[in-house]
């Protein structure tokens, strides 16, 4: 009996080693409990703001869905949020991540095989599909001439040498334009209200996005449907993710669930009527 009682002694002093082991740390894993022991996690995103996603309102608050997706991964891991806006382009704030600037990319961030070479990337939160758009006048014009009824069409003509495609510099969609539509020149920008205008102004024929920028931006500008087209036929998938610093493979598994358990898999419309009526500051 004293042996048993001896054997019970030893495990129930091992159990209160290990319980206070665990009271000391608040993770088992190091990447984790690095980011607790500092009290925040350092999120990377654009420097520029890319409604609705990233936006400054009137009161000149940082906001948008990534934002409030960043503020409450924050609260869930119970620590503060140090924004990181060091990156004026989506590969630029892969790059922060990769460098370990930053714990966390988001930024709306699609994956992507180069991409994934340098940072490791979540399950999706996002899903919705990357769009064309272009000048209505200009392809009524090419329509006419050419006798096709799509950008597809127009693709195989020799008048596709001829015009510029808008993409954002350094994103996925110039990747995209040039693997599907490399008949096409390609003009770089730093954001999408400037690409917009030059296709609504015929400086460029048209512009390949995600439609989630480009249904917001078309809804805060309806009048910009009478100028300016979507291709209901060129739709490319792409889904959205958050990135992590390549050394936190823990902290990769923790966002996974917490996508899982909080997030699921958002639709681009539920973003933007989310986000249509919030008052920004004028650029």
């Amino acid at each position: 009996m004293n042996k048993f009682v001896s054997v019970v002694r030893v495990v129930w002093l091992l159990l209160i080693s290990v319980n206070a082991a665990i009271a000391e740390t608040e993770s088992s894993f190091a990447d984790i409990q690095r980011i607790l022991d500092s009290g925040k996690l350092r999120v990377a995103i654009l420097a520029t703001d890319a409604p609705p996603m990233i936006m400054t309102d009137s009161n000149g608050k940082l906001t948008g869905s990534e934002i409030d997706l960043a503020l409450d991964i924050g609260n869930k891991l119970g620590v503060d949020i140090e924004f990181v806006r060091t990156a004026g382009t989506y590969d630029g704030v892969v790059g922060v991540v990769a460098r370990a600037e930053a714990d966390l990319g988001v930024s709306f961030l699609s994956s992507g095989v180069q991409r994934a070479k340098w940072v490791l990337f979540s399950q999706p939160y996002v899903t919705q599909n990357r769009r064309v758009f272009y000048n209505r006048a200009s392809f009524t014009r090419l329509r006419r001439d050419l006798r096709i009824a799509s950008i597809a069409q127009l693709a195989e003509t020799e008048a596709a040498a001829t015009l510029e495609f808008g993409v954002l510099a350094d994103s996925i969609n110039e990747w995209m334009l040039q693997r599907f539509l490399p008949q096409f020149a390609v003009k770089r920008y730093d954001n999408l209200p400037d690409m917009v205008t030059d296709v609504k102004e015929g400086r460029i024929f048209g512009g390949l996005h995600g439609e989630l920028q480009i249904e917001y931006y078309m809804r805060r500008n309806p009048q910009t449907a009478i100028h300016v087209a979507l291709e209901p036929r060129a739709r490319l998938p792409s889904d959205i993710s958050i990135a992590v610093r390549p050394d936190a493979p823990n902290l990769l598994q923790w966002v996974n669930v917490y996508l899982a358990n909080h997030v699921g898999l958002l639709e681009s419309e539920e973003i933007v009527e989310r986000y249509i009526n919030i008052p920004m500051r004028s650029r």
